[in-house]
Order: structure tokens, then sequence, then C-alpha cells
């Protein structure tokens, strides 16, 4: 895998904008059998960041998103106690397997398997001073089986994608504001109104608001409604 380190870290340097890395990281993932990805911050300047509001990407099902979230998964979660409490490479199976698991935790993964998520693996990455982040990959095809440095190997690069990532959305933040109607509508959006009923609130035509919502997914580098509320609370934009 040594050379897919040294091939990704390459092309993070030549990427210069957030959604093309986001999408390069997706990729090279994909290629490695995790087809879910999440990645979200756990600590910002020495204090901890609740992971309803530190998600910035999430590639797994919007209902098993929208069930970590509302059920609060984010207390319990036994896979990233690990990772928070090791710091190297964690896989899903070792924790699963752990005797000393609650009933939550074992529903946790009974959960899981439900959306389809067969296996995974997950890393604490350590930023800037005060700054922790959290990868979770996830296989809906296949078993992770790696070897220790080869999960190694991938822990290095999350930790490039957090560095770069962390650099291009410093830079973007200033140029991809939202306008004042197109906050308008993110923050609708994330009180899960549908387009008809903002068009009704905010007094516009259907197409006017399908034209907002796309800006709004664009500024954003999102492609759903859910990645679209957790981006936009995220960056300050929106109160969540």
């Amino acid at each position: 895998m040594r050379s897919n380190i040294d091939a990704f870290i390459e092309a993070t340097l030549r990427i210069n904008d957030a959604v093309e890395l986001k999408r390069c990281f997706e990729d090279f993932l994909g290629k490695l059998g995790f087809d879910a990805v999440a990645y979200h911050i756990l600590v910002e300047g020495f204090r901890s960041v609740s992971l309803d509001k530190g998600f910035r990407i999430s590639t797994f099902p919007e209902d098993y998103i929208q069930y970590y979230i509302d059920h609060r998964v984010f207390e319990f979660d036994p896979v990233m106690e690990e990772a928070r409490k090791h710091g190297g490479p964690i896989l899903w199976p070792d924790v699963a397997d752990k005797p000393d698991l609650t009933k939550a935790q074992k529903e946790f993964f009974d959960k899981a398997r439900s959306f389809g998520l067969v296996s995974g693996a997950a890393f604490s990455i350590y930023g800037r001073p005060g700054e922790i982040a959290y990868f979770s990959l996830g296989s809906t095809q296949q078993d992770v089986n790696f070897s220790r440095a080869e999960l190694l190997e991938l822990q290095a690069i999350c930790q490039q994608m957090h560095l770069r990532f962390s650099e291009l959305t410093r830079a973007e933040n200033g140029k991809r504001k939202l306008s004042k109607r197109e906050t308008e509508v993110l923050e609708l959006i994330a009180q899960g109104k549908s387009n008809s009923v903002i068009g009704d609130i905010l007094g516009v035509s259907p197409n006017t608001v399908d034209t907002l919502v796309r800006r709004c997914f664009d500024k954003l580098g999102v492609t759903s409604r859910v990645e679209a509320a957790l981006a936009g609370v995220a960056m300050g934009i929106i109160l969540p």
C-alpha cells in the first residue's frame, strides 16, 4: 500500500479545492473496499465538539446518519471510545467481540449490520494544538482484513486528509459565503422542511427553491440535505 500512500499525498498537494479533495479521498478509499466514510472533529480548541456539530464528511447511509444523531449514539459509540482511548487503528469486529459491551453498544452493532455495514476501521487523528479528528471507514461489501502495518498506513492517509482538508477549508470558508436567502433555505432544510414548504414559507416559486438548494449544496460541497445541515452547523453558518 506504500505506493498508494505516496500517490495520495502527492494528489492532495496538487488539489486546491476542498470538495475535490473530498472526492479524491472517497475514491481512494472506495478502491480499498470502504464505501462508507465519516470524518468529524471531536475536540477543537481543547474543547469537546458534539458529533452532531462536528461532521465534515459522511457517506454512510442517510437513514443511518439520522439514527446515529437522533439516538445520540455518539455518546456511547464503542468504536469511537476505543479509538479515542488507544489512538491507533481500531477494527470494528475487534470491538464488537469485547465481553464488556453494554446492551446499547451491542444494539449499535446490530443496527449497523441492519443498514448493511459489514465491517470497518476507525482512527483518531491529531491536528493543530487542541484538535482531535475521528475517521470511521465502513464497508457494505466485505470484511476488513488488513495487516497492522496496512492499518497504520491507512491512518497516515487519514492524517494527511485531515491536515490538507483543514488547510483548504480555512482558506475557502471566506470565499464560500452563503447569501442571506441561501442561509434561510439551509436553516429550513435543517428543520426538515421540504422544498414545497420552503417555497411557501419564503414566498418564492418551486424553481427558485430548487436553485437555492443547489447553490447551498455546491457551496458546502455536499450532495444531500442531511449533509448540508451537518455542514452548515459544523461551519457555524446555522445553529444546531
